[in-house]
């Protein structure tokens, strides 16, 4: 990284110290002064609690397999901030990236002088998105929101060509609300008068929301459920599934990966990719466009969303609770006819709900070994407080079994573990010497998984890229 490309990120960072929230109208401000970049180009705008950016990269690389220009905006990145802007199946160049940012900044000032508040961090590099894709004159943008999406900075796109919306859980309650309703009808501002509305319908509440939404706005209507879509097989890394829709009979397809959650997202994108076909006949006609579709799938591979990183070895970012639960079913499957119970190694954010996280952790699956550590960021739980609360739910749940149960599994008093784990949770102040530890007492044939929030995949990468890529 060059000395210029040092300085601008370490400005980004520190963008939250001197700016605070603001309102979407001030992020349309802030786009105009920048001439509304993006604006001609044809912008596919995708939110939801899980799969976001998953349907984003699937929906991405199908679009360069058909041989269109496209950029893709997603958030967080993992190690090198310009993963937030790929550009024609690549990351940006640092060039693109320092001219973006040299533009923003300078109007980012001039918004400041007029008085009405420095842009946040998400705005700015959102704004940097959209001047690097404009500049590099694409065609397609696929990009997924923040948090949320009716206030969401990339809300303040007018004219998306297609609004999709993933899985909906509770997250963030202390801002988007605390039901499934709430949450959904702010997944749903994005949707637009007239512009077509493709949509994960497998949570019944969420759904009524995000159909009444777009029936008011006269926004076509798309739903995926359940019943359209089947895992067939696992094998090595890749899923096969079959997909049933208006446009699909049976038909088959293959994905990249280790995580059958993904089957849902992926199906979410190429139904969304049906509805563009819709609207641009003539861009997608021909023979290869069904050939195109399943070669962009297959090239759709999505960093910590239960990577095997080495054999053996998985790193999954499950930074919610529906996350966890989507994460548990992976191991339990992929661990099915294992000899050796698995190790993981956890942490995750403040503002997320860890402690039911860790409850579907310690109850869905025994672990051979459980390690906690801090992530590298202010966000982050200490790995004291997370030890205290997977010990205390050890104990909670074995004392809610049944006496019978207990004679087979008998808790250590002290620590309140199951015998069935053999081991206290361990706890590790540096992540990298959690990770080196847990590496290293990994017996062949037992699987390791690192999974919570994205910041913490994000610094494993780091550190596995450092240190234990051997």
């Amino acid at each position: 990284m060059s000395e210029n490309m040092k300085q601008a990120v370490e400005f980004l960072y520190g963008i939250p110290k001197f700016t605070k929230k603001h309102s979407l109208a001030h992020t349309q401000h802030f786009m105009e002064l920048l001439g509304n970049p993006g604006n001609r180009c044809k912008v596919i705008h995708v939110a939801g609690s899980n799969g976001k950016g998953s349907v984003c990269c699937f929906l991405y690389h199908m679009l360069l397999s058909e041989g269109k220009t496209a950029g893709l905006f997603t958030s967080p990145h993992l190690i090198d901030v310009r993963e937030r802007f790929q550009l024609n199946g690549d990351l940006c160049g640092e060039d693109q990236f320092l001219s973006a940012y040299a533009r923003v900044k300078k109007t980012a000032e001039e918004l400041e002088r007029k008085g009405l508040g420095y842009p946040t961090f998400f705005e700015f590099i959102f704004a940097m998105g959209m001047v690097i894709f404009e500049e590099a004159g694409v065609e397609y943008i696929v990009l997924e929101t923040g948090l949320g999406g009716r206030l969401d900075a990339t809300n303040s796109v007018a004219h998306p060509v297609l609004c999709i919306i993933t899985s909906i859980s509770l997250e963030h309650t202390e801002i988007l609300g605390d039901t499934i309703a709430q949450i959904a009808g702010e997944k749903a501002g994005i949707i637009k008068t007239g512009v077509p509305v493709v949509f994960d319908a497998n949570e019944s509440e969420a759904a009524a929301v995000i159909a009444d939404r777009a029936r008011e706005l006269h926004s076509p209507c798309t739903a995926l459920e359940k019943k359209m879509y089947r895992m067939l097989e696992f094998k090595n890394n890749f899923i096969d599934f079959s997909l049933s829709t208006a446009y699909d009979k049976e038909t088959r397809w293959t994905i990249p990966g280790a995580a059958d959650y993904q089957v849902e997202n992926a199906a979410l994108a190429i139904l969304a990719m049906r509805i563009l076909q819709q609207q641009y006949p003539s861009a997608f006609s021909g023979d290869s466009f069904e050939q195109q579709l399943h070669s962009g799938m297959k090239a759709a591979f999505w960093p910590g969303r239960m990577q095997e990183i080495a054999p053996e070895i998985y790193f999954d970012g499950a930074h919610n609770t529906s996350g966890i639960g989507m994460f548990t079913e992976a191991v339990k499957r992929l661990t099915a006819a294992d000899s050796y119970r698995p190790l993981l190694l956890f942490s995750m954010v403040k503002e997320k709900d860890y402690s039911t996280s860790i409850d579907m952790l310690t109850s869905d699956i025994v672990w051979d070994e459980m390690a906690v550590t801090t992530i590298p960021n202010e966000r982050g739980i200490s790995f004291e407080k997370l030890q205290k609360l997977f010990e205390y739910k050890l104990k909670e749940q074995a004392m809610e079994q049944t006496s019978d149960d207990i004679s087979e599994k008998t808790v250590n008093p002290k620590t309140g573990c199951r015998s069935d784990a053999k081991h206290p949770i361990i706890g590790f102040a540096d992540y990298r010497e959690a990770l080196r530890v847990m590496k290293n007492k990994k017996k062949p044939g037992q699987k390791l998984f690192c999974t919570g929030s994205l910041y913490f995949i994000g610094a494993l990468m780091e550190a596995w890229k450092e240190n234990c890529d051997d």
